[in-house]
């Protein structure tokens, strides 16, 4: 069997036990981390070295960043997804031994800043950055690769996916615009492993440190974990590890996982 795991850790110094923790409780065999928050030369390497994870990272100083863990060294590492003038660190994509090729993304949140609700430079860059994705994606299936894409997708896919939708209308997760370009990638021939195997609605991975989110059950659906459709009956289970979001000096996301024969 092969386990992955994606988890937004929201800065990996800051949630180094956890993760720790994490990796020693389900023994993964691949790892999709983001906001990873760390450059490289501030990246725990050796740490990880020694739970037995080689890492690769797109690294961004205070935000941002993305990363995978492998337990097996990881080939043709690639963080281009886009042709960019100041380039965020939001993608990077690997080979495995077996030529799966395995890709952890921090999508934009494309809301304003708040000093400027009108302002939709964010938004754009989302919509564009998707639809940069959406079409390597399409590449890559096209030439037959077997793909895994894990990561923070900041889309609330559907109404059932967050506590209260009314409050998120006018919101960059759920605007039409972005569940349209992020439906053009649900509908390519990937399954959604966490939407397979948790129909139900309500099944959250993010609850915001504010407002009490987490104990009063305040959470939202925005990570994702992607594989071939013609995979699909390899999925044995897949799920979001709740508990770890009670977790001490944890991220407000909790990790997603999908295990496959």
């Amino acid at each position: 069997m092969q386990k992955i795991i994606s988890w937004n850790v929201a800065s990996i110094r800051a949630r180094m036990l956890a993760l720790e923790k994490l990796l020693a409780q389900e023994n993964p065999d691949i790892v999709c981390l983001q906001e990873i928050k760390s450059e490289e030369n501030n990246f725990p390497f050796f740490e990880l070295k020694t739970l037995g994870y080689e890492a690769v990272i797109n690294g961004q100083k205070s935000y941002n960043g993305v990363a995978i863990l492998s337990k097996e060294k990881l080939i043709n590492i690639n963080t281009k997804l886009m042709d960019e003038e100041v380039p965020q660190a939001r993608f990077i994509e690997a080979q495995m031994s077996d030529g799966t090729v395995v890709i952890s993304v921090y999508v934009p949140n494309g809301n304003p800043p708040e000093k400027d609700p009108e302002d939709k430079t964010r938004l754009a860059y989302k919509l564009k950055w998707m639809n940069a994705l959406n079409k390597h994606i399409k590449q890559l299936l096209s030439a037959g690769n077997k793909v895994i894409l894990g990561g923070d997708f900041n889309v609330i896919e559907r109404d059932t996916d967050v506590y209260n939708p009314d409050l998120f209308r006018d919101n960059a997760l759920m605007l039409p615009e972005v569940r349209e370009v992020y439906g053009e990638l649900t509908s390519l021939p990937i399954t959604n492993a966490i939407r397979l195997k948790n129909p139900e609605p309500n099944t959250y991975s993010f609850w915001d440190f504010q407002m009490g989110a987490w104990p009063r059950n305040k959470g939202i659906l925005l990570d994702a974990l992607f594989i071939n459709s013609d995979r699909e009956k390899m999925i044995e289970s897949a799920g979001v590890y709740k508990e770890v979001r009670g977790w001490d000096k944890t991220s407000d996301h909790a990790p997603i996982y999908l295990a496959l024969k």
